[in-house]
């Protein structure tokens, strides 16, 4: 067994631990790792760092205009039909997105990583329940399944998270279930098992630890849906309500001066893309670093 370690895992680590450090040689992914730690810091620290209450009003100050646009210091990406400043409300907004996206990703992530392992492990009559669960699910629009489970329920930020979490399982249970399957044969875990080893034993020590590379990339891939699944409820008015910032809902309330004062929308819809295409570039990064398959 020394010998197998010696001869077959050590170079797997390394080629991981190579192609980790190779990310300097990919400057996209490079800019995509620095957006999306200013967005997670901005949304962590805006109560420190931004310049106003996102709830203040200034009527007397509504639809200022950015500062590239002939604006002040004062608001430098201008005021939206409440006077209130565009900036601050974009900090708070990544929270409010970046918030739900997370926590959304964790919960379906959890579920979907659970019921993979389950049914790939026992097979049977577990694994055709499961599987025709997910199927059923996936029979269901996914926007179509949300929107209308929120309408039943109500739109808040924790239904939001409830829902999107309950309904985002299947990808991860999916693809978490065949690699279980293809591993529960494999000669470590038969020699575990004639050892006397439990199922519980070999599902969290063994099948487990070996299914979180594939649930860490879906996770990430997710993430960036996930977030525009919320943009788009917010700005339909059943994801986060007013005046709550978020981007979807900035989206949303910028709708009727598209034409006038372009930039209400533009800034959150700029925030909610780069973020999204952060998040999908560091994924597929992410794939090939931890994917032992791909070889250097």
């Amino acid at each position: 067994m020394a010998a197998i370690t010696t001869t077959i895992g050590l170079p797997v680590a390394r080629r991981r631990s190579r192609r980790a450090v190779d990310i300097l040689k990919h400057p996209t992914v490079v800019a995509s790792a620095l957006v999306l730690a200013t967005m997670v810091f901005v949304a962590i620290a805006a109560p420190l760092i931004a310049p106003y209450d996102p709830y203040e009003q200034h009527l007397e100050g509504r639809l200022g205009p950015p500062l590239w646009a002939g604006g002040s210091l004062t608001h430098p990406f201008g005021t939206d039909q409440l006077g209130r400043d565009v900036l601050t409300r974009l900090m708070y907004g990544a929270r409010v997105s970046i918030a739900i996206g997370v926590m959304a990703v964790l919960v379906s992530g959890v579920l979907g990583v659970a019921a993979g392992v389950t049914a790939g492990f026992y097979g049977g009559i577990v694994d055709e329940l499961l599987m025709r669960l997910a199927d059923l699910r996936l029979a269901l629009p996914f926007v179509l399944l949300v929107i209308s489970v929120i309408a039943v329920f109500g739109p808040s930020f924790t239904n939001l998270i409830v829902i999107l979490g309950l309904t985002g399982w299947v990808p991860y249970a999916k693809i978490v279930r065949a690699e279980a399957l293809s591993m529960r044969e494999r000669e470590f875990i038969v020699a575990a098992r004639a050892v006397g080893a439990r199922n519980s034993r070999l599902m969290f020590r063994h099948i487990l630890p070996n299914t979180v590379a594939a649930a860490i990339v879906i996770g990430s891939l997710e993430l960036a849906n996930i977030i525009v699944v919320e943009a788009s409820l917010s700005f339909l008015g059943l994801g986060v309500q007013a005046p709550t910032p978020s981007w979807g809902n900035m989206l949303g309330e910028a709708r009727d001066y598209l034409m006038s004062n372009f930039w209400l929308a533009t800034l959150p819809g700029i925030a909610i893309s780069v973020t999204a295409i952060s998040v999908n570039l560091i994924g597929d990064w992410l794939r090939d670093v931890l994917d032992p398959r791909i070889q250097t």
